[in-house]
């Protein structure tokens, strides 16, 4: 039993680690405005947030289930530390990206709704402005 739940932490933190990777990956395309690549990291993402749920579930019923000795359990608990900082400290660097990049999307989503909205007061004023002056084709008054 204590060398599974240490292989459970030590998967966890493996998936964390490439979550992690990917999300630096994202950063870089919101960065440079790389939508698709942005939408391929986040699919890469999913799989690997679902490979994590089912590690998490795994944690969950190992830790319900009384067994085992009370050597185990302090086995268990001296072997875990370690890797338990490091999964929470790889979640900590992953939400801080991941709101960096919701933050820059969020700014270029704004940008890109401000000029739409420039886009359409210039359409306006064209259409207004075209409307009263604009010539007929094949009219010419040469009259004196």
């Amino acid at each position: 039993m204590p060398d599974f739940i240490t292989e459970l932490w030590s998967e966890k933190h493996a998936i964390l680690t490439d979550i992690y990777e990917l999300t630096q990956h994202q950063y870089t395309y919101v960065e440079n405005n790389q939508i698709d690549g942005v939408l391929d990291i986040l699919a890469q993402k999913q799989r690997l947030l679902a490979r994590l749920q089912q590690v998490d579930s795994r944690l969950k019923r190992s830790g319900d289930q009384k067994g085992g000795s009370a050597e185990d359990t302090r086995n268990i608990a001296s072997g875990l530390p370690e890797v338990v900082r490091a999964c929470r400290e790889l979640l900590e660097k992953i939400v801080q990206v991941e709101q960096e990049c919701h933050a820059r999307l969020e700014k270029r989503r704004d940008a890109i709704a401000a000029e739409l909205g420039q886009l359409h007061e210039v359409s306006r004023a064209r259409a207004a402005y075209m409307g009263g002056n604009a010539i007929s084709g094949g009219e010419l008054d040469l009259t004196l």
